[in-house]
């Protein structure tokens, strides 16, 4: 239904055409910028979130790494040993002493150094851990693994930012077991990272069972943090859910920092690039529309002229002409138009006065036979006469011009060429009578080209022009007839020792000019007719041989069966 639609109009052809080439580049090429685009943006987006992940991870691993330095030089320092262990030592100097190994964390940092569960010297505001006891889970840890570091999250220590991250170390073992703490809050992270995280991003500082220290940005509110342990959790993939980039990276010591960023690309941005697509898909039609329009009207317009000129054509109209000033393809087709408009009429034209021609020969030779139903009877009964009273001269004139009538009168246009032949011996009978023997007929024609059939009467004129114009004053002439098959055509030649043909007359048969052979009704009949039934290809040709004389070639098709024409 919609095929038939469309086939019945080229305007909607060339709309439909248009419009699918056009929505085709148009949506895919939309899609596959936007998408492409997408992936550029996001590749440049995931290498600058790794660059950033990379400083912040730096960041952390430089506060771990100075906070277990500090715990070496603490551990390290004698008067502290001192102090651990029990002995007498300066308050004043110890604080001196913790001070100068606690330079390079008490900017993000507390140390402190516990005996017996008690906070004796703290960096920041002294014995605000209070009492941690023996076996509390850290200290424990750290007295299985002297001269260790050993990391936590106290979480029985909450500030604003959450629990903090506790590295302890055991220092000294005797007569009293010494530990000395560094406390990292969330606050002092998030001081640290001030200036690597932008207010779209968030950060997650966490242990290995995702217990937070802190969280900084758009992470503050725990919701990613929750998302990331359920997936977790649930044998998902972590960022599943999330439209956000995760990045969980490894800072030692089963700590993890994890780097949220915001999607390169807004779901509004992404809208908003596919409503540019579909505005372009509007656009797109009103165009091929347009364009559908006025190159229908650029077609369909020499298209219509050509048409009413067909018409007019087919009236019979045969001067009818196209006039479109176009150098394109329409205006070639005009050009056809009009040059076959007038090659017809001119042929038509050639067709009318060949029929006229054929038709003034025929009346010529219809006005040439003298009324031969009563030639033919009177003949007929002077033969009988001459019979009678022994006169075989008048008997063989009466039997030839008879038989010459008989061929004549004939309805039959086409005969056999052995008739043809009799009809030349006939006549040949009839004027060696006349002039007292004095040329001879020869024939040599196979018996299987006898059987083609001819024009009637073509080779008795040519005959008769050698007798009456070639043997002129002579004392004895030669005639003679062959006949030759040429693939497809069938020769027939003629030849006299008579005193020859003349240039002029070998060229008004060359050029089949009716006015120069005017004098010559035979050679002009002959070739007429003949032309007229088989085309200009065909017909009487003339030479004079080297040795004398003439001959006439008459080219004919070969026929097995009388034509239909």
């Amino acid at each position: 239904m919609t095929g038939g639609f469309i086939r019945h109009s080229f305007k909607r052809q060339l709309f439909w055409i248009f419009l699918s080439v056009t929505l085709t580049l148009v949506i895919l090429g939309g899609v596959l910028t936007i998408q492409g685009f997408q992936a550029r943006i996001r590749s440049a987006h995931e290498k600058t979130d790794e660059g950033q992940e990379k400083v912040i991870n730096s960041i952390i691993v430089k506060i771990l790494d100075l906070s277990e330095k500090t715990l070496e030089e603490v551990r390290e320092n004698e008067m502290v040993m001192r102090a651990l262990s029990g002995e007498e030592a300066n308050p004043q100097t110890v604080y001196a002493a913790l001070y100068e190994a606690s330079t390079d964390v008490r900017s993000f940092a507390v140390v402190e150094l516990f005996s017996e569960g008690r906070c004796l010297f703290s960096t920041g505001q002294v014995g605000a851990s209070g009492h941690l006891p023996e076996g509390y889970s850290i200290l424990r840890e750290a007295s299985e693994h002297p001269g260790e570091a050993v990391y936590a999250v106290n979480s029985g220590h909450q500030t604003a930012y959450g629990p903090e991250l506790v590295i302890a170390m055991k220092i000294v073992g005797k007569p009293k077991a010494g530990y000395a703490l560094v406390r990292i809050s969330g606050e002092n992270v998030e001081d640290a990272l001030k200036g690597s995280i932008n207010a779209r991003d968030g950060f997650i500082f966490a242990n290995s069972h995702f217990r937070p220290v802190c969280s900084v940005g758009t992470a503050e509110d725990g919701k990613d943090l929750e998302l990331i342990r359920d997936n977790l959790f649930n044998g998902k993939k972590y960022t599943e859910g999330s439209t956000d980039n995760i990045y969980i990276s490894e800072a030692g010591h089963g700590l993890l920092c994890i780097y949220i960023t915001p999607p390169a690309f807004e779901p509004a941005a992404v809208r908003t690039g596919y409503q540019i697509v579909g505005a372009m898909v509007i656009l797109s039609v009103v165009i091929c529309l347009a364009a559908a329009t006025v190159m229908s009207g650029l077609v369909t317009k020499p298209l219509n002229i050509l048409s009413a000129a067909m018409r007019h054509f087919r009236k019979g109209d045969f001067d009818t002409k196209i006039e479109i000033d176009r150098d394109d393809e329409f205006g070639q087709l005009a050009t056809g138009f009009n040059k076959m408009t007038s090659q017809l009429k001119a042929t038509i034209n050639e067709r009318v006065e060949t029929q006229k021609r054929l038709n003034e020969a025929r009346i010529e030779m219809m006005q040439a036979q003298l009324n031969p139903h009563f030639l033919y009877n009177t003949l007929d009964t002077i033969k009988w006469v001459a019979k009678a009273n022994q006169v075989p001269e008048v008997a063989t004139l009466s039997a030839s011009l008879a038989g010459l009538l008989r061929t004549s009168i004939s309805a039959d246009q086409f005969i056999l060429l052995k008739n043809e032949l009799e009809t030349v011996r006939n006549y040949c009978d009839i004027q060696r009578i006349r002039f007292d023997d004095s040329f001879d007929l020869n024939i040599r024609v196979s018996s299987e080209l006898e059987n083609l059939y001819v024009p009637k009467l073509i080779l008795q004129p040519l005959v008769e022009n050698s007798i009456i114009h070639g043997f002129e004053g002579m004392s004895h002439g030669h005639i003679g007839i062959d006949a030759c098959r040429e693939g497809d055509r069938l020769r027939l030649t003629i030849t006299d020792n008579g005193r020859g043909i003349s240039d002029d007359m070998i060229r008004a048969l060359e050029n089949d000019d009716p006015e120069a052979l005017k004098g010559h009704l035979g050679f002009n009949n002959v070739n007429t007719i003949i032309r007229i039934y088989f085309g200009k290809e065909y017909g009487v040709g003339a030479e004079r041989p080297e040795y004398g004389g003439t001959r006439i070639t008459v080219t004919l098709p070969v026929l097995h069966s009388i034509p239909v024409l």
